[in-house]
């Protein structure tokens, strides 16, 4: 299976923060239901428009998501009281807390919610010395991540590892480490899971779709099992399928064939 966590409702996005504001129920229904029919497996939730507004700004967000989906939700914030304010409303099975990172205030602020609401969580590979820039770096803090979960009892199957997209039009090279470092994850630790912002890639770049979907397929190839990304982008979602078929993850190609129906394309 592939985790898909859907970008769409992310307060850094004018369009979002402005409709939320607008307390625009209507849209944001909208914005969580065409997401889970293009397929999200998750609901991310960004209610970062304003620090002095997010903890409301989350509750309403969650009330509204929970409300129209069935899907577990991805609390996406680096403030622990709004995380913490989402999940008292909405923690179903699969429920996701991103993200975790090494850094010492990160951790003590989102571990203690991990292991009280018994989450998954989005684990990015940096530390208090910054952002790695080779594949060792991304190793080294994976392994570091690896042993704090073991330290606190959480399952590696809660992980869900983020290696750091880099736009390739300001970091080239970038992309080679972090495919380099996801085969590494998923050799070493099997039971792990990956899921990355697919579109930072082409972040810069005219039509960036083209980006988005030849870099989803090297993800795949690399290992990666889940990213967070726009289900709703065109063709994104057949590249997933695409790909997984080709690579025998789809047995029969019977996820792809079912998905050419949906579109009334088979």
């Amino acid at each position: 299976m592939f985790t898909v966590i859907a970008e769409r409702i992310n307060m850094t996005r004018k369009s979002i923060r402005e409709e939320v504001w607008a307390r625009n129920e209507s849209f944001i229904r909208n914005e969580a239901a065409i997401q889970t029919q293009a397929g999200a497996t998750h609901i991310d939730i960004n209610a970062g428009g304003d620090p002095s507004k997010e903890i409301d700004d989350m509750k309403w967000l969650t009330e509204i998501v929970s409300s129209e989906v069935d899907l577990p939700i991805s609390f996406d914030s680096a403030n622990p009281d709004a995380i913490e304010a989402g999940l008292e409303i909405c923690n179903r099975p699969g429920t996701i807390i991103n993200s975790i990172t090494m850094e010492k205030e990160r951790v003590d602020g989102i571990l203690p919610l991990a292991q009280k609401y018994d989450t998954s969580i989005v684990c990015l590979t940096m530390d208090d010395s910054g952002m790695p820039e080779d594949v060792k770096g991304r190793i080294k803090i994976t392994d570091d991540i690896v042993a704090l979960f073991k330290e606190n009892g959480i399952s590696l199957k809660r992980a869900y590892f983020d290696h750091l997209v880099r736009p390739a039009s300001t970091n080239p090279g970038q992309s080679k480490h972090l495919l380099d470092a996801i085969k590494h994850t998923k050799m070493t630790y099997p039971e792990s899971h990956i899921a990355l912002g697919l579109s930072n890639i082409s972040f810069g770049i005219p039509c960036r779709s083209n980006f988005n979907k030849a870099f989803l397929s090297m993800l795949v190839m690399a290992g990666c099992d889940g990213a967070i990304l726009d289900p709703t982008e065109e063709d994104l979602m057949l590249t997933l399928y695409s790909a997984r078929s080709v690579l025998g993850l789809d047995e029969y190609c019977m996820d792809y064939i079912m998905k050419m129906r949906d579109e009334g394309k088979a």
